[in-house]
């Protein structure tokens, strides 16, 4: 058999089995750009398919189940899966697995994720599942009701968790995408950051060596650390980054952060703007320059801030990225910074409009 090493035989290849990657999943076809250049088709395919996304917050990341107010239902997966073509699941395993350095997993908890995931996946929505708030792994305080380990053991359990949703997981289909950690920060901040991923991602290729993984830079997933973000050998990489700029607006009223940033505040003049789309802007062109898709995995305000404004300001990010090609996922359905009451059963309108409309 003649093999042919040219550019554009190679680049004829790629094309095709992109093109078909996307026919089978519905969606419309071009050509890949450069921010595919060191993926693979398939990765590429699933990082166009993201488009508009959701985050099923505050329901298995907080340190127990209900501890945030709210407890998976039937209707949030219902919900997700109608208006969303992605569904992001922050679940914090380092809180439902045993304290040493195997971190079994609680396996009742774990079978509620499971439960969760498959009725997603089964309506056809991409899904991207995390390892959530370890704050131990970032030398962060805990939070209430977060067990602390030994210091020695907390990279260890990080990896086992890795190990045993690999496994458990390695069946999925390939729209569950694994994302490695969530807003990387503080003590894993640059370096090593960039030397732990690299053992998590060898952890989950051992079992599952094509899956799409989601891995994001330090500084709390935020685009500026993206060039201290050392890209793996590895062509199964989507990276997600979050913004939440400009922060005093987003977090007002935030009962737990150091500095109180006054509820009330408008949005959004010029300067205001100028700021939500800086980040979505840098990391656009960093993937451009990198060759690799990029995804905005969480954006949001507080219920704190005026409902017009968090409309306008959801609308700026959501049109910014949309213009760029960047799939995107809203923090969150529901919860302080969601988008529908859970209470009251109805949507936070004009939030609603500013994100589907």
């Amino acid at each position: 058999m003649t093999r042919c090493h040219t550019r554009s035989a190679h680049s004829a290849v790629w094309k095709f089995t992109l093109a078909a990657l996307l026919a089978t999943s519905g969606a419309a076809w071009s050509a890949p750009g450069p921010e595919c250049a060191n993926v693979s088709a398939q990765t590429c395919a699933l990082a166009a398919r993201l488009g508009r996304g959701v985050n099923l917050g505050d329901i298995y990341d907080p340190p127990q189940e209900g501890d945030w107010g709210q407890k998976m239902q039937p209707e949030f997966i219902d919900l997700a899966t109608k208006h969303f073509k992605t569904v992001r699941l922050p679940v914090r395993w380092s809180n439902h697995a045993s304290l040493d350095a195997a971190a079994t997993l609680d396996e009742g908890f774990a079978r509620r994720v499971d439960a969760s995931i498959d009725a997603l996946l089964a309506r056809g929505v991409v899904v991207i599942v995390n390892v959530h708030h370890y704050n131990q792994l970032h030398g962060s305080a805990l939070h209430r009701g977060e067990q602390e380990v030994p210091p020695e053991v907390v990279e260890a359990r990080f990896l086992s968790i890795w190990r045993q949703l690999a496994e458990r997981y390695k069946r999925k289909p390939d729209t569950l995408i694994f994302e490695l950690l969530n807003e990387p920060h503080d003590k894993l901040d640059g370096e090593p950051w960039n030397v732990l991923l690299r053992k998590a991602l060898a952890v989950v290729r051992s079992s599952n060596p094509s899956r799409t993984v989601m891995i994001g830079p330090t500084s709390w997933g935020h685009p500026k650390d993206l060039p201290r973000l050392r890209m793996p050998a590895d062509r199964h990489v989507i990276v997600g980054f979050h913004t939440y700029d400009p922060f005093p607006f987003t977090h007002q009223g935030a009962s737990w952060l150091p500095a109180k940033f006054p509820a009330g505040q408008p949005c959004c003049d010029e300067t205001q703007r100028a700021q939500a789309v800086a980040p979505i802007e840098a990391a656009y062109q960093w993937s451009v320059k990198m060759g690799y898709p990029v995804h905005l995995g969480e954006f949001g305000t507080l219920n704190r801030a005026p409902m017009e404004a968090r409309a306008a300001w959801a609308r700026i990010m959501r049109d910014a990225a949309e213009r760029r090609g960047i799939g995107w996922t809203y923090w969150g359905l529901v919860g302080g910074f969601g988008m529908w009451d859970a209470p009251r059963r109805q949507w936070h309108e004009p939030l609603r409009a500013a994100l589907l409309d």
